[in-house]
């Protein structure tokens, strides 16, 4: 049994640990009391916790995973997760209960120091930590070394969300919008207006059987002047949002590319004598690649990814399968394009080098499928 006084260098020594090596952030929980709650949505264990009251028996430890249950439940519902594993370390537990672990939760008994190297459930998940509780520092120097350790993770992390997050100015979402613009003044200046079929083909819009260039060209015309200012106003909102969070270059590189995506399909799938046009696919490539970025940092953006992306998503993928003359496929091409150039983008101090190869490797194979459809089939 630790004593107080080492309890509270162990709760220390364990925090260093999992804030410093192991990237997990501390997380208010609302109801409980002595006990310490990390989250990383990275590591296998979303959840550690540091647990310093005292289990004197069986029924208090039932009650305990009880509610460690009902909280995760509230945790995963609120980062859209659908698997959540925990795991406790108790620092004050009755030696005649006996812990076990379940499915989802796994639980530690931290009677000495020593005891967490011979414990299966560290060897197995967290071998290094035996390693890593040892200090050179002594009394004072130690505390002093491990909050100053904390702080400047902490401060690190700060740094990064920050910056993560901070508004920039959307440049290439106003570059889009006046090329939208150009582009549909000038048909109605050197052409018979947006409505006129010539005019469309002759701008380049998306037709059967044409030129390949028509797959960017057409991203940038629009049917109708009511086409025209929803389309405008989506890129608005959706390319400034998306640019905060990817930078600029890349949210060309989305828009462009989950525009040609929802342009091949819509070739596959459209009839021979229709034409098509608009930059709607790929604004729906920008609507995954902010879904893609709300997943990846659910732990900030879970109550926005439940209440306001998705929503969002699922009404307008709704309309564009119920309004007559919406090219649903352009709409869906570009959802899918977006999610997984978003994979091969990255997300700036998130994605692995491993993640960008593969979303990289998966955009390839996507384009040339489609165009091997498309143009040879």
């Amino acid at each position: 049994m630790l004593t107080k006084e080492k309890k509270d260098l162990m709760v220390m020594k364990l925090l260093h640990y999992f804030i410093t090596e192991k990237n997990y952030n501390p997380v208010i929980v609302h109801g409980v009391q002595n006990e310490i709650w990390l989250e990383n949505m990275d590591s296998e264990f979303r959840i550690v916790r540091i647990v310093m009251n005292y289990i004197h028996n069986k029924e208090q430890l039932d009650f305990d995973n009880f509610k460690v249950n009902r909280l995760t439940k509230q945790i995963k519902l609120k980062t859209f997760t659908l698997k959540m594993k925990v795991m406790s370390f108790y620092l004050d537990l009755n030696e005649d209960v006996e812990i076990s672990n379940n499915k989802n939760h796994f639980m530690v008994s931290v009677k000495t120091e020593k005891s967490l190297k011979d414990n299966e459930n560290v060897k197995n998940f967290f071998s290094d930590m035996s390693q890593k509780l040892k200090f050179s520092e002594e009394g004072a120097a130690l505390y002093e070394k491990i909050n100053a350790d904390i702080l400047k993770r902490n401060f690190e992390q700060s740094e990064k969300i920050n910056d993560l997050f901070r508004t920039k100015k959307p440049v290439v979402t106003n570059f889009l919008m006046v090329i939208i613009t150009i582009a549909m003044v000038s048909m109605y200046v050197f052409g018979n207006g947006s409505m006129d079929i010539k005019t469309l083909f002759d701008f380049g819009a998306l037709v059967k059987n044409g030129s390949p260039v028509r797959l960017v060209t057409s991203i940038f015309l629009h049917i109708g002047i009511f086409h025209f200012f929803m389309n405008t106003w989506a890129l608005k909102l959706l390319g400034g949002q998306t640019e905060n969070f990817y930078g600029h270059i890349k949210t060309l590189i989305i828009f462009l590319y989950s525009g040609i995506v929802g342009n091949l399909l819509s070739l596959i799938l459209m009839a021979d004598n229709n034409i098509s046009a608009g930059a709607s696919g790929a604004i729906f490539g920008l609507m995954g690649a902010i879904l893609y970025f709300a997943l990846n940092q659910r732990t900030f953006m879970g109550e926005a990814l439940r209440r306001e992306i998705l929503p969002v998503i699922i009404v307008n993928l709704m309309l564009g399968f119920m309004v007559p003359g919406i090219n649903i496929f352009a709409h869906v091409g570009g959802f899918i394009g977006g999610m997984i150039i978003s994979t091969a983008l990255g997300i700036k101090y998130k994605s692995s080098k491993f993640e960008k190869i593969n979303g990289s490797i998966a955009s390839v194979i996507l384009i040339v499928f489609l165009s091997f459809l498309a143009y040879f089939m």
